[in-house]
């Protein structure tokens, strides 16, 4: 049995050594940043977050409460300023990721240099992973390097680490999903244009459809013509979990389910229908949802860069 455990770490390391190795990853990452770009969208990034901070700050900071040191004024406004900088996080990565993976592949059919690289040793899958690690990468950076500017908000109180941790994790998921989404448009798309417009074109199809769902459903429970409460009960749920998909309705319900109900998982409460029966809090759909999502897109995109172009 003793000989049988050091087998399992060499297993884990081999599939990390593998990941690392990866020719994509490397040319990619040192020729994004070592590129002027990397360091204009990274600069430009950090200043607009703290732009917008130093505008809502100041805009607070006129009621006088702040010089007073009143603690519940500090705590409003170390709120805001973490729920901003999530916002802006959510809104950036949503433009930036697919604009990093929009060209990944069809840009490799642009240049003819598709076939070159379906006759080398690197596979399908090794292929997407590379191109789609290595604009993941760049976003995480993008991220991380806000959290200082997030942990203003403890100083001045009113944010707990449960709130760090789940507007991270969902910005993790946010960054990879938008990775995923340019890549699959850039996997069948012959142009890198077309797999841009793709791209956007479904980002902008979805909030749409969202703010239609939206209307809709408020106007069908302000008349509250359910025939059952079975049925109310199912269109509660389909409706909290929709909304529940999209990354600014999840991200404003979870922060104020957690300060109404200090509930970090579940929510009983009424924002949908006139039920009242636990729901998962929207951060735990949102993750779930584009977890799976993601696969599947990943899973098509090595798909379509197997398949021979036509």
């Amino acid at each position: 049995m003793e000989s049988l455990n050091p087998t399992k770490p060499a297993a884990r390391m081999n599939f990390f050594s593998r990941m690392l190795d990866n020719p994509v990853i490397t040319k990619e990452l040192k020729g994004r940043m070592r590129s002027r770009q990397g360091f204009v969208t990274l600069t430009t990034y950090l200043a607009l977050i703290s732009f917008f901070i130093i505008l809502i700050y100041l805009f607070l900071a006129v009621d006088g409460s702040i010089s007073r040191g009143d603690p519940g004024f500090l705590q409003t406004i170390g709120k805001v300023i973490f729920s901003t900088v999530v916002l802006l996080e959510l809104l950036m990565i949503g433009f930036l990721g697919p604009s990093f993976t929009a060209g990944a592949i069809s840009s490799e059919r642009e240049h003819k240099t598709i076939d070159l690289l379906r006759t080398s040793l690197l596979s399908a899958s090794a292929l997407v992973f590379g191109k789609l690690s290595s604009a993941v990468v760049f976003l995480l950076l993008l991220i991380f390097t806000a959290i200082p500017v997030q942990s203003l908000a403890f100083f001045l109180g009113g944010v707990g680490m449960a709130e760090m941790v789940i507007s991270t994790m969902m910005l993790v998921i946010t960054a990879i999903f938008f990775c995923t989404l340019g890549l699959f448009f850039s996997s069948f798309s012959q142009r890198t244009l077309m797999a841009t417009v793709f791209s956007y074109s479904a980002i902008l199809i979805s909030f749409v459809a969202f703010i239609i769902l939206l209307i809709f459903f408020s106007a069908v429970g302000s008349y509250n013509a359910y025939p059952s409460p079975i049925m109310e009960d199912i269109v509660t749920a389909s409706t909290w979990f929709l909304f529940s998909t999209n990354p600014f309705f999840a991200a404003t319900m979870s922060e104020v389910i957690l300060i109404d109900e200090q509930s970090l998982f579940l929510t009983t409460s009424n924002a949908i229908g006139y039920s009242s029966f636990p729901l998962p809090s929207p951060w735990i759909i949102y993750i779930a949802f584009y977890i799976i999502l993601t696969i599947v897109l990943i899973a098509l995109s090595i798909f379509f860069v197997n398949r021979p172009d036509r």
